[in-house]
């Protein structure tokens, strides 16, 4: 059965992307006959947007020179996201491996990609062009996550299957988030959740996470190893309480014949098992050990990570952000799908607080991985004194950042209005989520991989000043 959505503007949030997606090299073109309807403020698609390949989108320095980025590098993208994910089709079409993103959950807050209102249909027509472009970066064997609350989740279900295709939706998992809230007027709303699509369900692998087993965990020839001592025995069914069940390496021809021996020697050769002194009759137990970074199992569908505030308390930030996400929620998606691909590249182009760029440390940090992500995040304002003065205090950060009125104040992972009490100043700048972003990714990094680099870069469109 085919998924259809429909929603006045969708023609034009699909031509769109396609348009985008066509203009900027190979990829997806309008349908044979098929042409791009005629836009109009309250289709859904706004008239910025809808103007948007006037001017082809292209990244810059801070001194406005172009920069090409190399696909390897960590790159936080400062400007709209629609230009930034058109701009980075040269660079990364099909090669990240892994988007996460928390979209602007259409509550009604405002917020800088807010378009006509926060009905459906805007949010179905501002989300459409961005997932497009987002398949067209995606490696073959490539996942998206997206992260969202229920007012949303059954229209961004029936969104994703149509750019996707059903038969690539891989789930969706479900993130406990909170405990608390004993005054609910229904009941306690306690998680979100995160659909899940490959660009092609078939090249997907397993989703993994770190083994829980009865197995220990040893340091081995200064490695952490987890060590398995019960991977051989004599038989099946119940064991009498206090007889030995292992089988003993001395034992195996007798009880298992050459073959299975033959098959323990090449094991034993390959470090995979090792022979260790069992019991009172001077035999050995075979026991299997594994890095432990290479130890795995498979991801469960509910994930428990509460509030990241906690996150932001060793990076001198507590307070700054509202509602960022747990850290440990997207290291965990993250490594779910790079747990064997260490070089991956990670894309969020809802940045906010720059949860995913920590998560990636943090992942790499597990096991010394060279992943590398791709951030993008508007300039919005945060109306919060905290926030300020941390920029303020920050050598060089902020240093002539974009003075935003409160007025125009958006808020996505961070929650612009509500990240503090605005600052009596009403009419002054205050400074932009993306500088707290690119501060959070210099902590970050202090803590998880000393003298990581990354580029930092604005979106614009050549042709275009405004």
């Amino acid at each position: 059965m085919t998924t259809v959505l429909e929603w006045p503007g969708k023609a034009a949030a699909f031509a769109l992307g396609r348009r985008l997606a066509a203009e900027s090299g190979t990829g997806p073109c309008l349908g044979a006959g098929e042409r791009e309807p005629m836009r109009r403020l309250g289709d859904g698609v706004s008239e910025r947007e809808g103007r948007l390949g006037g001017g082809r989108p292209h990244l810059r320095d801070a001194d406005g020179s172009s920069h090409v980025p190399d696909p390897r590098e960590n790159l936080l993208i400062v400007g709209d996201n629609l230009p930034a994910l058109t701009a980075l089709l040269a660079t990364h079409r099909r090669r990240v491996k892994v988007v996460y993103i928390d979209p602007p959950y259409n509550t009604g807050n405002a917020h800088t990609y807010k378009d006509h209102g926060h009905d459906h249909a805007s949010w179905l027509s501002f989300m459409t062009p961005r997932l497009l472009l987002a398949r067209e970066l995606m490696r073959d064997d490539g996942v998206l996550f997206l992260h969202l609350d229920d007012k949303e989740s059954a229209w961004a279900q029936l969104l994703g299957h149509e750019i996707f295709g059903e038969d690539n939706s891989l789930g969706t998992l479900i993130h406990q988030r909170a405990k608390g809230g004993g005054n609910a007027r229904s009941f306690v709303r306690g998680h979100d959740y995160v659909h899940v699509w490959a660009r092609d369900a078939s090249r997907a692998g397993p989703f993994l996470t770190e083994k829980k087993s009865p197995a220990k965990l040893e340091v081995i020839d200064g490695r952490r190893m987890l060590v398995e001592t019960d991977v051989l025995r004599a038989g099946f069914g119940r064991y009498a309480r206090g007889s030995e069940r292992r089988l003993m390496y001395e034992d195996i021809f007798a009880v298992k014949g050459e073959t299975k021996l033959a098959e323990v020697d090449a094991k034993l050769a390959t470090g995979e098992y090792i022979l260790r002194p069992w019991g009172s009759e001077g035999k050995h137990a075979v026991v299997r050990v594994t890095p432990a970074e290479k130890a795995s199992s498979k991801m469960y569908s509910i994930v428990k990570a509460l509030g990241g505030q906690n996150d932001l308390e060793p990076l001198g930030l507590a307070g700054v952000f509202s509602y960022p996400k747990p850290v440990e929620l997207v290291k965990a998606l993250v490594a779910s799908q790079t747990f064997f691909d260490p070089d991956a590249i990670v894309l969020d182009f809802f940045a906010g607080s720059g949860t995913t760029a920590q998560a990636v440390m943090a992942a790499n940090e597990r096991d010394q991985g060279s992943r590398s992500f791709v951030l993008v995040q508007t300039p919005e304002p945060l109306r919060s004194k905290t926030a300020r003065d941390v920029v303020a205090a920050s050598d060089g950060v902020g240093a002539g950042g974009i003075g935003v009125d409160v007025s125009e104040a958006g808020g996505s992972e961070a929650g612009g209005s509500e990240a503090g009490a605005p600052d009596s100043n009403a009419g002054g700048g205050f400074p932009t989520i993306s500088e707290l972003t690119a501060e959070r990714i210099r902590r970050a990094a202090d803590i998880h991989s000393p003298g990581l680099a990354f580029t930092q870069l604005e979106v614009t469109e050549l042709g275009r000043t405004e």
